[in-house]
C-alpha cells in the first residue's frame, strides 16, 4: 500500500494560513461586554442582609479571554457605603457568555450608624458600581464598568409589649388570670410570630415559665393582642397572693423571653429569635 505524503510546500502553506487566521483573530480582538443580569436576596433578617449580583460577561472574540477579577462600590441613597475587590480568575470561552457573581453583605447596625435617616425608612435606594478587569490578546489589560441599582427593604424588629393583666378569680388557693401581650409590626409587610418562650416574675417571684405554641399573624403596620389564660397556685404566687387578698394594688413585674418571628420578605427563610425584656408596675385598679 502506497503512502502519500504532502509536499513540504503544502505543509508550509497550511501552517502559514493557520497562522494568518490566528493573527487576524488576535488583531480583531474586542473588549468583552458586561451587563447586569440579576440581583437576588440570599439572606435577610432583622440584623442584616446578603445580596448577590449577577453580571453576564460576553466574549465576542474567536479567542478565549480571561477576567482577572473585579472591584465594586456599593452606594446607599447616593452615598458610598461598602467597597471591595476580588482577584479570582475566570476563563471565558470564545464567542460565549459567562456569569460573574458579586456578593455584598452588610449589617443594619452599621447602616444605621452611617445613615441615621434610614431609621425612619422602610427601604433605601442602592447603586452597585462594578468594574471587571480583563487580560486580552494584543490590546492588553482592559477594565469594563457596569452599574446596577434598585430598592432594598429594611426590616424593623417587631415591638412586644406587656398589655393587660385581668384577674378573673382570686382565692386562698390561687388565681385565674388573663395576661395579654401586644405585638406591633412596624413593617409594611406581614410577619408571623411562630411561638415564644417567656418567663413572668411578679414582686421577685416567678409566676410563669412557659412557651406560647400558637402562631400569630400580624399584617403590615398593624398590632395584635395575644391573650393567655393561666391558672396560678398559691405557691406560684408566693407572698403576692396574700398581699392581693389584703388589698394591695401595685406590683412589680418583669417579663423576659424571646419570640420566633418570620416575615413575608424574599430571603427571610428562617424564623429569627427576637428577645424581649420588659419590666414595670401594674396596678390592679387599672385592670
Amino acid at each position: 500500500m502506497k503512502k502519500y505524503l504532502l509536499p513540504s510546500f503544502l505543509i508550509f502553506l497550511l501552517t502559514l494560513l493557520t497562522s494568518c487566521a490566528a493573527l487576524r483573530d488576535a488583531a480583531s480582538v474586542q473588549e468583552p461586554e458586561v451587563r447586569f443580569s440579576n440581583m437576588s436576596v440570599q439572606n435577610i433578617n432583622f440584623d442584616g442582609v446578603t445580596l448577590l449580583f449577577d453580571f453576564d460577561v460576553t466574549n465576542p472574540n474567536r479567542l478565549d479571554v480571561s477576567a482577572d477579577g473585579y472591584n465594586y462600590e456599593f452606594f446607599i441613597n447616593g452615598q458610598s457605603f461598602i467597597s471591595g475587590m476580588q482577584d479570582e480568575r475566570l476563563e471565558i470561552g470564545r464567542e460565549s457568555t459567562s456569569t460573574v457573581q458579586v456578593p455584598v453583605s452588610m449589617t443594619f447596625s452599621n447602616l444605621y450608624e452611617s445613615f441615621r435617616s434610614v431609621l425612619r425608612q422602610d427601604s433605601v435606594s442602592y447603586r452597585m458600581d462594578t468594574a471587571v478587569s480583563f487580560s486580552l490578546p494584543v490590546i492588553g489589560s482592559r477594565t469594563v464598568p457596569v452599574q446596577a441599582e434598585g430598592v432594598l427593604p429594611i426590616p424593623k424588629v417587631p415591638r412586644i409589649q406587656f398589655g393587660d393583666f385581668e384577674m378573673k378569680r382570686l382565692s386562698l388557693s390561687g388565681a385565674e388570670v388573663d395576661i395579654t401581650f401586644r405585638v406591633s409590626n412596624p413593617n409594611p409587610f406581614g410577619i408571623t410570630l411562630a411561638g415564644a418562650d417567656y418567663a413572668l416574675r411578679v414582686n421577685g417571684n416567678e409566676w410563669l415559665d412557659t412557651a406560647l405554641g400558637e402562631s400569630v399573624r400580624v399584617n403590615g403596620s398593624e398590632s395584635r393582642e395575644i391573650t393567655i389564660p393561666i391558672k396560678l397556685s398559691a405557691s406560684q404566687m408566693g407572698s403576692a397572693l396574700m398581699e392581693m387578698m389584703g388589698g394591695r394594688k401595685e406590683f412589680d413585674y418583669k417579663l423576659t423571653g424571646q419570640a420566633r418571628v418570620s416575615a413575608d420578605l424574599e430571603g427571610f427563610t428562617e424564623e429569627q429569635a427576637v428577645p424581649f425584656d420588659l419590666e414595670g408596675i401594674f396596678n390592679l385598679d387599672d385592670f
